[in-house]
């Protein structure tokens, strides 16, 4: 029996649905006991072909919030740039930003309300952290379905991840067991993978903020520790 490709369901965190938007592009993410860390490869290609290596596929919404990003090339520009803006318009009308709760709700909704009117192709992971609230991390697909998860990825990287982030993560990681856990990822991917993916972007976002923990090659030991 055919299952329909992206349907929301309860296990929409723990499997991938290729074909889906963000197929060939690796995004990965897990909340940790005070941050919220995103990683992506660098690949920007279409088809065969890989134009550069070098691509940034983590986009910072505000100071607080990462929002990884797979699929269509010009709409994984576009849309996220929309919710980008209009978020910020928020901010400077109310002032106050929006929560990451409040950001996954109104990009579900952008989302669901495109669907029939010229659907964007992005699969996203949306990565903040939130005074009283701590680190969170939301999963939404192409298709505006939209759940919060503790780890999750988009892709064929899923296949190759969900397996170590459901043998490795835990509640209350250290940013060193994070790292390591990513590097297992990422071993993985590049030991198993066909398409060839040799740079990878990690941001994490915790209460002082978002930033770059590495960027472009590295060498992953794939018998890294938890």
């Amino acid at each position: 029996r055919e299952e329909r490709v992206g349907t929301p369901n309860a296990r929409a965190c723990l499997w991938p649905s290729p074909p889906g938007a963000a197929s060939m592009d690796a995004i990965i993410g897990f909340v940790g006991g005070d941050f919220t860390l995103i990683a992506a490869d660098m690949n920007a290609g279409r088809s065969i072909m890989v134009f550069q290596k070098n691509e940034d596929k983590i986009m910072q919404l505000d100071s607080h919030k990462l929002l990884g990003l797979g699929g269509d090339p010009a709409d994984t520009v576009q849309e996220p740039e929309y919710f980008q803006k209009n978020m910020n318009l928020y901010a400077l009308k109310y002032g106050n930003k929006l929560t990451t709760h409040a950001a996954a709700n109104y990009m579900r909704g952008e989302k669901s309300a495109k669907l029939r009117k010229g659907m964007a192709q992005v699969d996203m992971l949306l990565g903040g952290f939130d005074e009283g609230v701590g680190p969170s991390l939301y999963f939404i697909d192409y298709l505006a379905s939209m759940q919060k998860i503790d780890k999750g990825a988009h892709g064929y990287a899923g296949f190759f991840c969900n397996s170590l982030l459901d043998a490795h993560w835990k509640p209350g990681m250290t940013e060193a067991e994070g790292l390591a856990l990513i590097d297992l990822c990422i071993a993985e991917m590049k030991r198993r993978f066909m398409i060839a993916m040799p740079n990878f972007m990690i941001k994490v976002v915790d209460k002082n903020g978002t930033r770059i923990v590495r960027r472009g090659t590295e060498d992953v030991i794939a018998e890294a520790e938890m």
